[in-house]
């Protein structure tokens, strides 16, 4: 018995040590409200988006329901059971409403607990007042999506709904009129060569006759020309989804001999054949970035979609390009789910890494509060932007913009609750986190 009780008394100690530390004079009453107040009325940067226009979605056939399910919830439905052919069919004219929703039932039962289902409910309580979507709901819903976008719907979602202030666009070629817009631009086909018909494509696309690696790598510059033109605020590579995120410096002499290969052959080669090409024109990628005073916006983590290894996203991989290029800003997308403790590290320790929670909230709410913990704790608090819709449809970006504002202010509200931080701390770093950071990164004046 005295044994047991030595035991809980050496335990007591550590137990305490359990959770956040008081370091500041604790709140005054009602704080939790005032900080949920504050981060709600925040304008946003908002760091990602793939959005159609209004009269693309207007004149496509899915101005109904399924507009919702459309991108990302429907990643879950197939992951339920759904086979992608039969999914895509939906989008389509071939069924009237009524079959199309008891086509999709079924699925979106099994998938609507997660993330990805939530924000497609946010959305529609918010902007419809429908709180389910069901056998008494999918029409309603289907006409009064259909009747909002004969309205300056745009406008009203992400201006005043979501109070979105500047949004980054992922395309710079695909342009939505609307100053609220910025744009990045991939030069991710310069790097996914396998054959020589990739080669000549770029050629045809630019107008220029490629048959040497210099020449390949002035139709680069070319294009970077092009796209600054364009007023591009940074260069996005997705190449994660494709290949390991592993790009050695090789030399030009190797990149040369792989080159003339391709250029006299009728193969189509494998990646490992190919690897040294494709980082010796990721190189050139970043030389161009740091030529035009752009940053690097990389994809890391979590694929979309089916049948991608994870393991080839993982934000280490990148650690010598941060190492060769200290003058170039990388930007680690998505919250590198599931590597937050990689990219905890790597912008911790490297002046040149940022964090960007696009996508994050409507992956995983929870992982997004545990790594925005843990981020306030160990990284700068400029070097976080908190929000990303990363969405084709401006209806669920208002929904991932209501997640990310629930998270923030929970993190924020935990951390003055347990006197990590003052109030007073705490909203300056939702304005930073939410607003200024972005802006500053991009340098939008």
């Amino acid at each position: 018995m005295i044994r047991l009780i030595v035991i809980l008394v050496l335990l007591l100690p550590v137990n305490s040590l359990v959770g956040q530390i008081q370091l500041r004079p604790l709140p005054e009453a009602s704080f939790e409200q005032r900080i949920t107040d504050y981060v709600n009325t925040l304008e946003l940067f908002d760091s990602h988006e793939h959005l159609m226009s209004q009269q693309s979605v207007k004149s496509s056939s899915m101005l109904d329901f399924m507009l919702l399910l459309h991108h990302y919830a429907d990643d879950d439905i197939k992951s339920s059971g759904m086979g992608k052919p039969e999914f895509a069919e939906l989008l389509t004219d071939k069924y009237s409403i009524k079959e199309k929703w008891e086509i999709v039932k079924p699925y979106w039962e099994a998938s609507k607990n997660t993330a990805y289902g939530r924000v497609v409910l946010l959305a529609m309580e918010k902007l419809y007042g429908i709180t389910e979507l069901s056998d008494d709901t999918f029409e309603e819903l289907s006409a009064k999506i259909k009747a909002s976008y004969e309205g300056p719907w745009y406008d009203e979602v992400l201006k005043k709904q979501a109070k979105i202030r500047y949004a980054v666009m992922d395309v710079g070629a695909n342009r939505l009129d609307d100053d609220m817009f910025r744009y990045v631009e991939k030069f991710d086909e310069f790097i996914r060569i396998y054959s020589r018909e990739d080669i000549i494509k770029i050629g045809n696309k630019y107008k220029e006759d490629v048959a040497t690696l210099d020449s390949f790598v002035n139709t680069l510059e070319l294009a970077f020309e092009q796209a600054v033109a364009r007023n591009i605020v940074g260069v996005k590579s997705a190449l994660a989804y494709h290949r390991i995120l592993n790009y050695e410096n090789t030399s030009e002499k190797i990149a040369e001999k792989i080159f003339s290969y391709i250029m006299r052959s009728d193969e189509v080669l494998d990646f490992k054949e190919v690897k040294p090409l494709q980082d010796y024109m990721m190189h050139r990628i970043i030389g161009q970035a740091r030529k035009h005073h752009l940053p690097m916006q990389i994809h890391t983590g979590l694929q979309a979609g089916d049948g991608n290894i994870i393991s080839n996203a993982n934000p280490e991989h990148l650690s010598n390009l941060f190492l060769e290029y200290r003058d170039v800003r990388f930007l680690l997308m998505h919250g590198a789910y599931p590597y937050g403790g990689e990219l905890s590290v790597l912008s911790k320790n490297f002046r040149n890494v940022y964090i960007d929670m696009c996508w994050m909230y409507i992956i995983s709410p929870s992982y997004s509060e545990r790594y925005l913990n843990e981020w306030l704790e160990t990284v700068p608090s400029n070097k976080i932007m908190a929000f990303g819709g990363d969405y084709h449809n401006v209806e669920n970006t208002l929904g991932h913009s209501l997640m990310a504002r629930a998270v923030v202010s929970k993190v924020l509200i935990e951390k003055v609750k347990t006197g990590y931080l003052t109030e007073q701390e705490a909203m300056q770093i939702a304005t930073r986190i939410l607003y200024d950071n972005g802006v500053d990164f991009f340098k939008i004046r």
